[in-house]
């Protein structure tokens, strides 16, 4: 994640101002080979937001339930 960060810092939000040919190649309609990673990672930051989420809703489940055994 840090390097996706880091990606983000140095490479894309200094570039904002810049036309849309600087991220992406109309000819091809892709994105330009230094950002192909990106919504790759994007996605990848999400899945892993959302098993995080998951994961600690099915903990707190369990020690709701241990705690009620525990009564």
């Amino acid at each position: 994640m840090q390097h996706y960060q880091k990606l983000s810092d140095e490479v894309i939000v200094p570039n904002l101002d810049q036309d849309i040919s600087f991220f992406y190649d109309p000819a091809t309609k892709k994105l330009r080979r230094r950002f192909e990673i990106y919504p790759q990672a994007l996605e990848a930051t999400v899945k892993f937001a959302h098993d995080l989420d998951r994961t600690k809703t099915e903990l707190v489940r369990r020690i709701q339930a241990e705690r009620q055994q525990n009564r």
